[in-house]
């Protein structure tokens, strides 16, 4: 860090920082809108023989999986709450990716509670024959789509002092794609033929698709080390991209 200069243009990057944390916040109260609302429609439209309480495996684990969640999430409330006392002079703010983090700890932890203590929708796949748990399709669609989000919105590398005209745009674009495609394994049960089982399926391998050229594309972008000369905010941009480009790599391979 010592030998970066600083640079005269960090209010831009101030600014891609707190765009950022705004869109994130905003992310996270979209997450829990659409999962509601995914949840109500699938108990509307399901045949009420097809709403059961689990038994068995699958309401154990439901159980082992709300545990672990629910360790996992108090534990972070907990150094929060007692760092608390000791930041009480200053003003303390969540950041967004915190925020967003703790939002798919509490849909995830809610979809186990409700699998594991009321009847929940559950049908057939019309082609594979199995069994799917409509909920947590529910859970994993916003889901996927705001996690993917967060890996995009940690990487806010660019070269030179001002971002791309697409800063914003690209991370939303990316983002819904992930989503699209877990939605249509939502649709799955819902193909009325084979034929729209397959279109769907393909179109959901598509959209995954789109994580390679992504990453490919990222990969050109971002250099493997700083130039000479580099300005502090370009550390601190490179060194996000680099690991959410590690993220990226361990999620999709």
């Amino acid at each position: 860090i010592a030998g970066l200069r600083p640079s005269i243009h960090s209010s831009t990057h101030h600014v891609a920082v707190t765009t950022i944390d705004i869109h994130m916040r905003g992310f996270a109260l979209w997450v829990i809108c659409v999962y509601i609302a995914l949840v109500m429609a699938v108990y509307a439209v399901v045949p009420e023989e097809n709403i059961v309480r689990l038994s068995g495996i699958e309401q154990r684990g439901a159980v082992m999986a709300m545990s672990l969640i629910a360790v996992s999430f108090l534990s972070r409330i907990v150094t929060l709450v007692n760092g608390a006392p000791h930041q009480c002079h200053q003003s303390t703010k969540l950041s967004g990716i915190f925020i967003g983090g703790l939002t798919v700890q509490l849909v995830a932890f809610f979809t186990d509670f409700i699998m594991a203590n009321f009847p929940v929708p559950v049908v057939i796949d019309p082609v594979l024959g199995s069994r799917v748990h409509l909920l947590r399709w529910c859970e994993w669609a916003p889901c996927a789509t705001f996690m993917t989000f967060m890996m995009e919105g940690a990487d806010l590398y660019w070269e030179g002092d001002m971002p791309p005209t697409d800063f914003m745009r690209t991370k939303y674009i990316h983002s819904a794609t992930q989503g699209g495609a877990v939605f249509l394994g939502l649709m799955f049960p819902f193909c009325s033929s084979q034929k729209t089982w397959a279109a769907a399926m393909f179109a959901a391998c598509c959209f995954y698709l789109t994580n390679f050229p992504r990453i490919w594309n990222r990969m050109k972008t971002i250099p493997s080390s700083l130039s000479e000369g580099a300005t502090v905010e370009e550390a601190e941009r490179f060194n996000a991209a680099k690991i959410a480009l590690r993220l990226r790599s361990v999620c999709i391979l």
